[in-house]
C-alpha cells in the first residue's frame, strides 16, 4: 500500500473525518454551561446553609447536574411533606424549576397575583411605581412584588391581625401569621429575596430602605373590592437580620356589636344604659390583643350620632366611624393623646373616646372630662378591675375622683371559636368530668375541636370576648372613699374574684357550645385560682 502524501496527511483520510468530534465538542461546552448554571442556582438555594456553600459552588462546577438535581429533590420532598406542593403539580413546579420563573421558594413558588388587590402608599401612590423609585431596576422587581403582593393577600384571606417577618438563621426569613390570636409558620423564604421583600415594604409605607438598625415606622394600604385596608408597620435590626411586624387595620369587616364580642343580655342592657347617660367613665381593661378597642367600637355604634358630638382619640384608627370625629395620634407631629384631649374639650364633646390612658396628664384629664358633664370611655392597660382602679391610683388620681367619676370597669380576655364545620360533642375525660362538676356542668353538652379545611385544621374560627364587669355602686364607692383596703389588698382581692367571675364567663361560652374548655384553660391558668 502506498504511502500516503503530505496533503491527505493534513487533511485527514480519504473518508473526510476529522481529528475530533463536533458532537463531544457540544456536548463538552453544554456541560460547561450546565455547571455554570448549577453554581448560580446552588449559590441561591436555601437548602445550602453559608459555611458551606463554597464547598456546594465547587461540587456543582465540577459535577454540575447531578448537584442540580439532588437540590431538587430534596427541596421538592420538603415541599410534598409540608404540604406546600401537591403530587399532581409536580410537572408545572419542575418546568418553573427548570426555566426559573420563580424565586427560589422554601415553601412554594410564586403564583399569579390576583386583580383584587392593590397596594398603594398613604399618598395613594402604587407599589410598584414607588419601589421602582428606590430600587436598582433589575428583572427580579417584578418578582419580587409579586411575592410582596401575594404574602399580604394570603394573609388578608387567612383573617392575619399581624404579619410578621423575621430571620431564622442566615439563610431564611419566616414568614408568620397571627390568626385568632395564635401565630402560624406561614412559609419561609430565602434570605436574599426576603430582604428585597423588605425593602419593598418599608418602600411603600415612607420608610429608609437604607437603615437597617434603627427602629423605623411607616403605612400603607391596599385596595379592595370591599374596601380599603390599612397596614402600620415596624422595623427593627434584629440578630442575623432585619425584622418586620406588620400590623393589619381591616376596615372592610366593620365594627362589631356588642353581643358580637361576647356579652350577654343583661351586660349588653346594663352598657346600653350606661353609654346613654350624659356623663360618666367606662374604662375597658385587659392586656395587648385582648380587644379592648374592639369593646369600644362596638359602644359606640350604639350611640345617637346625629345627636351627639362624638370625639375620638386612637392610635391608630382601626375602623372609620360615620359622623364621628376622629383624631389619629401622631406623636412625631406632635399629636398625643393628652394634648389632642386637651384639645377636644374646646370643641363641645358629648362623647370622648380615648384610645389608651398611658401616662398621669392624660389620665387626669379623662376624669376631670367625665365629672364637667362628658362621656368619656377609654381603655387601660391592666390584669383586672381592681388592678384597673390601682393603676389610676398609681397615675395620681384619687380616690375621691375615681368614685364620682367611675361608672363601670370591663376586664376582658380573647377566646377561640369553635369552627361550625367541624365541631363534634366531647367524650369527657375523668380530668374534664371532674372540672365539670366542679363548676355545675355535670349534664352540660360540650363540643371538641376537630379541624377542617375552613378552619386550617386547627378547629378554631375566629374569637370572642369572655369578660368581667364591675360596676360602681355604693359599696365599691365605701372601699375607695374609706380606705380600708390599701391598693395591694385590693388587686390581690379582685385578681382572685376575676379569676372566678371570668372562668364563669368562660363556662357559659363552654355550655352554649362556642368554644371548649381546652381554650378556656390556655387563656385563664396563668391567672391563677
Amino acid at each position: 500500500m502506498a504511502p500516503m502524501s503530505g496533503l491527505e496527511m493534513g487533511w485527514g483520510q480519504i473518508d473526510g473525518t476529522l481529528p475530533f468530534s463536533p458532537v463531544r465538542v457540544i456536548l463538552l461546552i453544554g456541560w460547561f454551561f450546565l455547571c455554570l448554571y448549577s453554581v448560580l442556582r446552588s449559590d441561591e438555594s436555601p437548602l445550602v446553609l453559608n459555611r458551606y456553600r463554597p464547598l456546594a459552588n465547587t461540587a456543582a462546577l465540577f459535577f454540575g447536574p447531578a448537584v442540580l438535581f439532588v437540590l431538587f429533590v430534596v427541596d421538592t420532598v420538603q415541599k410534598v411533606q409540608a404540604g406546600t406542593l401537591q403530587w399532581k403539580e409536580l410537572p408545572s413546579y419542575t418546568l418553573a424549576a427548570i426555566f426559573r420563573t420563580n424565586p427560589v421558594s422554601k415553601a412554594r413558588p410564586i403564583t399569579s397575583i390576583s386583580p383584587s388587590i392593590e397596594l398603594m402608599d398613604t399618598a395613594g401612590r402604587h407599589f410598584a411605581d414607588v419601589y421602582s423609585s428606590q430600587s436598582s431596576g433589575r428583572r427580579t422587581n417584578r418578582e419580587i412584588l409579586d411575592l410582596t403582593e401575594r404574602l399580604i393577600l394570603e394573609g388578608i384571606q387567612g383573617r392575619a391581625t399581624d404579619i410578621l417577618i423575621d430571620p431564622k438563621t442566615d439563610a431564611f426569613y419566616t414568614v408568620r401569621y397571627r390568626i385568632d390570636g395564635l401565630l402560624r409558620i406561614h412559609e419561609e423564604i430565602d434570605g436574599k429575596i426576603c430582604n428585597a421583600v423588605i425593602n419593598s415594604i418599608k418602600a411603600i409605607s415612607g420608610m429608609d430602605i437604607a437603615e437597617k438598625r434603627r427602629p423605623q415606622d411607616g403605612a400603607f394600604m391596599a385596595r379592595t373590592p370591599n374596601g380599603e385596608i390599612y397596614f402600620r408597620v415596624a422595623s427593627s435590626g434584629v440578630l442575623g437580620g432585619e425584622k418586620l411586624a406588620i400590623r393589619v387595620l381591616d376596615q372592610t369587616r366593620g365594627p362589631m356589636t356588642l353581643e358580637e364580642i361576647g356579652m350577654d343580655d343583661r351586660t349588653q342592657k346594663a352598657i346600653r344604659n350606661i353609654i346613654r347617660q350624659p356623663s360618666g367613665m367606662v374604662l375597658v381593661c385587659g392586656p395587648t390583643g385582648s380587644g379592648k378597642t374592639t369593646t369600644l367600637y362596638a359602644m359606640l355604634s350604639n350611640m345617637n350620632f346625629q345627636e351627639r358630638n362624638i370625639v375620638t382619640i386612637e392610635d391608630p384608627i382601626e375602623h372609620v366611624l360615620p359622623n364621628v370625629s376622629q383624631i389619629e395620634v401622631n406623636v412625631k407631629a406632635g399629636v398625643a393623646f393628652a394634648s389632642s384631649l386637651r384639645s377636644i374639650l374646646r370643641q363641645d364633646p358629648d362623647v370622648i373616646c380615648v384610645g389608651e390612658i398611658r401616662d398621669a396628664e392624660t389620665a387626669a384629664m379623662a376624669v376631670q372630662a367625665a365629672q364637667t358633664g362628658h362621656l368619656v370611655l377609654a381603655t387601660l392597660h391592666a390584669s383586672s378591675n381592681m388592678a384597673a382602679l390601682v393603676r389610676m391610683m398609681d397615675l395620681g388620681i384619687r380616690p375621691l375622683l375615681l368614685a364620682s367619676a367611675l361608672s363601670v370597669i370591663l376586664s376582658q380576655r380573647l377566646v377561640r371559636r369553635l369552627c361550625d364545620a367541624c365541631k363534634k360533642t366531647a367524650d369527657l375525660t375523668q380530668s374534664q368530668m371532674e372540672y365539670c362538676r366542679q363548676n355545675n356542668m355535670d349534664n352540660a353538652q360540650i363540643f371538641r375541636a376537630i379541624g377542617c379545611e375552613k378552619c386550617g385544621g386547627t378547629g378554631y374560627y375566629g374569637r370572642i370576648a369572655i369578660m368581667d364587669v364591675t360596676y360602681m355602686d355604693d359599696k365599691l364607692r365605701h372601699i375607695l372613699l374609706s380606705g380600708t383596703l390599701t391598693p395591694a389588698d385590693m388587686k390581690q382581692k379582685g385578681d382572685h374574684s376575676f379569676f372566678a367571675t371570668l372562668r364563669r364567663s368562660g363556662m357559659a361560652k363552654v355550655l352554649a357550645g362556642i368554644t371548649t374548655i381546652e381554650e378556656i384553660k390556655r387563656v385563664t391558668s396563668h391567672l391563677g385560682g
